[in-house]
């Protein structure tokens, strides 16, 4: 059974309540935290997956169904999963996450892996583990057409929206320090609210990882009244698949699973249907191929 709110306002409203419910539910059940989380699963025959509204990574289409590049990731991992603990049936729950509470329905076992955007962080890494990296992305300044940003100092003295708790954050925040740029910054709760921002005047420019805001733009009422810079904020933000931190067998599997899916000769089709490509329920192309530093990105560590 789908729960279909009438706006994201209900929907993440009810979706905070019902996760601060399993939270205190998990606490009276001390048996279950001793368990691995492969024995759960295959005693259960159910994987928790979180996701949330972060097209092309996840999202749920109009009829209900979670999709996206990292949903399909996941995928893979169950179906490596139902082999490795011998099950007919494994069943897949999908529970909307919201971002700032992805730890914490990790680590009270709410939920088995995030499958969405997360980018890998040395202070995440302190919280939970994360999967082999599933791509690497910049974060960009999305600005209203003709209102250029070639260098740092075009930035100076601006308003710029950045989501609240995200990595561009803190890119964003040492930049103005380092350079003393005098910046502005609004933070929204979330990236649609921070272009939301720059879409009504509020603020000069918006700054996220660039797959991210080209899905905004792409999206929005105009596409062609926005522009996205080439000057780049902070180092390459690199993604992963958010897991518990004891969860070194999970790892080990949800690892293995990616690189194979990375080599397989059809792969840059795989990848080009959610990055260069029509997304499904969208009707829009993000124009993000595959590049061939892209492909030996994912496949290095192999």
């Amino acid at each position: 059974m789908v729960i279909k709110p009438r706006d994201m306002k209900k929907r993440y409203f009810l979706n905070s309540i019902l996760t601060l419910l399993l939270i205190c539910h998990t606490a009276f059940l001390p048996a279950e935290t001793s368990i691995s989380t492969l024995d759960r699963i295959a005693s259960h025959r159910v994987i928790n997956i979180g996701y949330r509204d972060a097209a092309p990574y996840s999202y749920q289409t109009s009829d209900g169904h979670v999709v996206g590049y990292v949903v399909d990731l996941c995928k893979d991992v169950t179906e490596v999963l139902k082999k490795r603990l011998h099950l007919k049936d494994l069943a897949v729950n999908y529970i909307i996450v919201p971002r700032n509470m992805r730890t914490t329905m990790l680590n009270h076992r709410i939920i088995d892996m995030d499958c969405s955007l997360n980018t890998d962080t040395v202070k995440r890494e302190n919280l939970v583990l994360f999967s082999h990296h599933y791509i690497s992305v910049n974060t960009r300044f999305g600005t209203h057409a003709g209102n250029s940003i070639h260098s740092y100092a075009d930035l100076a003295g601006r308003t710029i929206s950045v989501a609240k708790g995200s990595t561009d954050l803190i890119d964003l925040n040492s930049l103005n320090r380092v350079h003393h740029l005098n910046i502005l910054l609004l933070t929204p709760p979330s990236m649609k609210s921070s272009f939301a921002a720059l879409s009504s005047h509020k603020s000069f420019a918006t700054a996220m990882n660039e797959i991210s805001l080209r899905q905004l733009i792409e999206n929005s009422e105009n596409p062609e009244g926005y522009q996205i810079s080439h000057l780049v904020s902070g180092a390459p933000q690199d993604l992963g698949i958010m897991l518990r931190h004891d969860d070194l067998e999970l790892k080990k599997i949800v690892d293995a699973t990616l690189v194979a899916r990375f080599k397989r000769r059809d792969f840059k089709n795989f990848y080009e249907q959610w990055f260069n490509s029509s997304l499904p329920d969208k009707n829009i192309n993000l124009h993000f191929p595959l590049t061939a530093e892209m492909y030996h990105y994912l496949t290095k560590k192999a």
